[in-house]
């Protein structure tokens, strides 16, 4: 009797990003992290996938020192801008930017009018924030943990180059939506991990910096992220940089 081939088996594993089945496919390799590819969605992430804890180990050794970007008031005014793309009424509403950093975004949206307060994981960039700006106005807390808490609800919130580091890209996005008031936006901003423009090798793309970042979602792996937590894109703005600027609401 003939022997009939082996029926391929179907991967266990599930993409991280879009949750289909994973098969990858290797993108190099880049300060000692492999990097691979999503085949069903294009996004690419480290493998092994780094875990909370690894990042929290790294990011307490390294311990960076914060300083203002060059031209400060010069961000504040970009960060303006981009809240003017999303709304043409702020004034007074709630405004949370989850990513804060060096409070650029907050104080942009005080200047608009807006009740606004930042977060940041990282302790090193919320004392920043504290110092330069206010300790009423920054938390050293994450998008999970703070959503949890049961705060007020914004009409606006900024995640802005902040999927690309996390560990739990569901909770992230789950409090996200839990943040958001109804009839409120998200303005995001991400690198785009399968965009025409990259380099025909992704490591020598200069955003690649793992563990500093180390997911670089897709268009289509950030539609499917978003929509299994009843988020939707509303509206994207053209770049030819490989990024993604965009506002997302409630479905």
């Amino acid at each position: 009797m003939a022997e009939t081939p082996e029926t391929p088996q179907k991967p266990k594993d599930r993409c991280k990003v879009c949750k289909k089945p994973f098969i990858s496919y290797p993108m190099g390799e880049k300060a000692g992290f492999k990097l691979i590819a999503c085949k069903a969605c294009g996004s690419v992430m480290v493998d092994p996938w780094i875990t909370q804890e690894e990042l929290d180990a790294y990011f307490g050794q390294v311990q960076p020192q914060i300083t203002h970007l060059p031209e400060p008031d010069e961000q504040i005014e970009t960060m303006s801008q981009r809240i003017r793309r999303v709304t043409r009424d702020a004034a007074g509403k709630s405004f949370v930017d989850v990513a804060a950093r060096q409070g650029y975004g907050v104080k942009a949206a005080q200047a608009e009018g807006m009740k606004a307060i930042g977060l940041d994981p990282h302790d090193f960039f919320a004392k920043f924030a504290q110092e330069v700006y206010g300790p009423d106005f920054f938390k050293h807390a994450s998008l999970q943990d703070y959503a949890a808490s049961d705060p007020p609800k914004a009409d606006l919130i900024f995640a802005i180059e902040t999927f690309c580091e996390q560990s739990d890209l569901e909770g992230f996005t789950a409090g996200l939506s839990r943040l958001l008031a109804p009839g409120g936006s998200i303005y995001i901003e991400e690198a785009d991990g399968n965009n025409f423009n990259l380099p025909r090798n992704f490591t020598d793309w200069s955003y690649v910096e793992p563990p500093l970042n180390f997911v670089y979602l897709s268009k289509k792996g950030l539609v499917a992220l978003l929509g299994r937590h009843g988020l939707k894109i509303q509206k994207m703005f053209f770049t030819w940089k490989p990024l993604m600027r965009l506002i997302a609401v409630k479905q």
